[in-house]
C-alpha cells in the first residue's frame, strides 16, 4: 500500500550512507586510464559508444549505451512519487559491469520507506538486466548504435507490494548520439507470471522516445550538460484473480482491467569526467488506466560513477 509521508526526506539507513560515502571517496580516473578506456577524446575506443560522445541514455527510459570491457559503474538514486495526495519515497542502487565493449550486465535493488518519518527498510525484487550492442556506425561528429535489451525480476523482495513472481522483459533500443543532438527509441515487452499469489497479472508493453541537446559543446576535462525530454508509454493488459475474470485494481495496483498510460519526462545529465548527476521529473500526459490511480508526478535524482 502506498504510504503518506511528510515532505522532509526520511533518515537514510547506515547501509545507504556507507554506499553514498564510498561514492564520494572514489576519485576520478587519471588521464592515462581515461584515455585507455575511451573516456577521453583520442583514447583507443573513443569513437565507440563507450567513449566521450556516446555515454548518455534517457533518465526514465532505456538506451543502447554499454560500458567498456572490464569497466564497472555504481549508482545511487532517490525517488519521490505522488499520487492522489499520497507521497512515496524510495532508494535505488545499481551495479553495472562491462563483459565486453558490446555486452554489459546490471544488478539493481529498490528500497522502500517504512512509513511516515521513518528510515528506508524493505527491499523490492532483485532485478538483473543485460544489454548487447549489435550495431554501431561511426559518422562525423556522432554515432548510430542499437542493442538488444533484456532482464528478469526475481521474487526476492520483502516490500509489501513486491510481486511474488518471476517477470521477464526484452526488447530493442537504438540511438543517434552526436556532439549537439541525441535521439533515442526503445520498445520492450514485459512478461508477467502468476507466482504464488493467485493473481494473473497482465503483460506490459513499454515504449520510450527521448530527445537530448547539449547547449554548450565542451571537452572531457570540462563540466558537461545534456538536457533531455522524454515520452514514456505503458500499455497494460488486463489482470485478474486466478479463475475469477477481470477485477477492479487492488491497492497494490496488481489487479485491474488494464489500459494505456503516457508520461512526459524532463531531465538532465550533469557530467564531469567519470561522474554523472541525473535529476529528472515525470508527469502524466494521458491516463487510460481503468480503475488505476492517476500519477501526479515522479521525481528522481541519481549519482553515478564509472571506473
Amino acid at each position: 500500500m502506498t504510504r503518506r509521508v511528510p515532505f522532509d526526506l526520511p533518515n537514510l539507513p547506515s547501509a545507504s550512507g556507507a554506499i553514498v560515502l564510498a561514492l564520494l571517496m572514489a576519485g576520478p580516473l587519471v588521464p592515462g586510464q581515461a584515455a585507455a578506456q575511451g573516456l577521453l577524446p583520442g583514447g583507443p575506443p573513443a569513437a565507440s559508444p563507450s567513449g566521450d560522445i556516446a555515454r548518455h541514455e534517457p533518465i526514465f527510459g532505456r538506451g543502447p549505451r554499454t560500458l567498456w570491457q572490464g569497466g564497472y559503474g555504481i549508482g545511487v538514486g532517490i525517488e519521490r512519487e505522488a499520487a492522489h495526495r499520497e507521497q512515496h519515497w524510495a532508494l535505488d542502487y545499481h551495479l553495472s559491469y562491462g563483459f565486453t565493449e558490446r555486452w554489459m550486465g546490471l544488478v539493481e535493488l529498490h528500497q522502500e520507506s517504512l512509513g511516515e518519518g521513518a528510515a528506508f527498510g524493505s527491499f523490492g525484487n532483485l532485478r538483473v538486466r543485460t544489454k548487447y550492442r549489435f550495431y554501431m556506425n561511426n559518422v562525423p561528429g556522432g554515432v548510430y548504435h542499437a542493442a538488444v535489451v533484456g532482464g528478469v525480476s526475481l521474487p526476492s523482495g520483502t516490500a509489501e507490494h513486491s510481486p511474488d513472481a518471476t517477470d521477464v522483459v526484452g526488447g530493442l533500443s537504438g540511438a543517434y548520439e552526436g556532439r549537439r543532438w541525441l535521439l533515442f527509441g526503445t520498445a520492450r515487452y514485459r512478461l508477467n507470471t502468476q507466482g504464488d499469489t493467485g493473481i494473473e497479472r497482465g503483460d506490459v508493453v513499454l515504449y520510450d522516445v527521448a530527445l537530448g541537446i547539449r547547449p554548450v559543446l565542451t571537452g572531457y576535462y570540462q563540466p558537461d550538460v545534456v538536457l533531455m525530454g522524454e515520452l514514456n508509454g505503458e500499455i497494460f493488459q488486463s489482470s485478474s484473480l486466478a479463475g475469477h475474470g477481470h477485477a477492479e485494481e487492488d491497492h497494490h495496483g496488481q489487479v485491474g482491467p488494464g489500459g494505456h498510460r503516457l508520461l512526459a519526462g524532463f531531465g538532465a545529465w550533469l557530467t564531469y569526467r567519470n561522474w554523472a548527476v541525473k535529476p529528472g521529473i515525470q508527469v502524466p500526459l494521458y491516463n487510460g488506466l481503468q480503475g488505476g490511480r492517476e500519477l501526479d508526478y515522479h521525481g528522481i535524482l541519481e549519482v553515478e560513477i564509472h571506473f
